[in-house]
């Protein structure tokens, strides 16, 4: 038999039930979304690479990804190499910044990539941080960008 004390508690006990599981579907679908947006940020990282032949287009883009960099990131540049553009991390949590790799293949050919990161844009268990939408969004405009001016430089 039920007490009258034991029907008002199973209430409260059934809706702390059903919001930790409302909780975990939460949970399960931020992630999918944060997988979803990281896959999104690869497959444009990817697309807005430039690839290039002849040393003058790789010189080329490589002058322009050095000019990118230097407009784009909020932090000045702190080391440039025949293979990386550095910029170094800017105080401000939730601003991207940029820099430049620049890799040549055996045959002479070579690939420009912009990388880019925000602080607080990863948790310390790498998953998203508490800046990762504004993060990501900065990110892949910065990278269709950085496609448009320096890889329609070819």
């Amino acid at each position: 038999m039920f007490h009258g004390s034991s029907l008002r508690r199973a209430p409260v006990w059934l809706a702390a039930l059903l919001a930790s599981l409302l909780a975990a579907c939460a949970t399960d679908a931020s992630r999918e979304a944060f997988r979803q947006t990281e896959t999104g940020l690869q497959a444009v990282r990817e697309q807005a690479a430039v690839h290039c032949a002849a040393p003058v287009d790789c010189a080329r883009a490589w002058s322009r990804a050095r000019v990118f960099v230097q407009l784009h990131s909020p932090t000045r540049i702190a080391r440039i190499s025949d293979e990386a553009i550095e910029t170094r991390m800017p105080h401000e949590f939730g601003v991207a910044y940029f820099w430049a790799v620049r890799e040549t293949a055996a045959d002479g050919t070579a690939t420009v990539r912009l990388k880019g990161m925000c602080r607080g844009m990863y948790s310390t268990n790498n998953g998203p941080g508490w800046l990762y939408r504004s993060c990501a969004a900065q990110l892949r405009d910065a990278q269709l960008e950085f496609a448009r001016e320096v890889g329609g430089a070819q």
